[in-house]
């Protein structure tokens, strides 16, 4: 090492830290065109991932078939939740549910309740 390099570090300036405070979020609103292109990408995207489960839907019975079981798909009426079954394809048993239909109906029976009291106290 060359003692020259090193006379030559003392002449190095420190830094200036800022702290967070200081430094102002900037927020960027898209155009009016961008927000439509937006929700027309967000529905894309939304039935692109309707299709993907269905495709994995279907890959996951295919390779569940060599065991006998398969997978419903399904939707509760009325908490709109996607539920999942699976199913012994000899028994039609079904196996495990998720989530389970009677925690489901369950939540749905308090939203009743809960709409019947708000009703109520008006």
């Amino acid at each position: 090492m060359n003692i020259d390099s090193l006379s030559k570090a003392s002449e190095v300036k420190p830094v200036e830290v800022r702290s967070v405070e200081s430094v102002k979020p900037v927020k960027v609103e898209p155009k009016v065109e961008d927000k439509n292109k937006l929700d027309v990408d967000k529905k894309a995207q939304e039935l692109m991932s309707e299709d993907l489960i269905k495709k994995s839907v279907k890959q996951a019975n295919v390779a569940l078939k060599q065991h006998h079981r398969r997978i419903d798909r399904s939707v509760h009426e009325v908490t709109k939740t996607v539920m999942y079954k699976m199913i012994d394809t000899d028994t039609k048993e079904v196996i495990k549910e998720f989530p389970p239909k009677k925690i489901q109906d369950m939540i749905a029976k308090m939203w009743e309740l809960a709409g019947l009291f708000v009703d109520e106290k008006i």
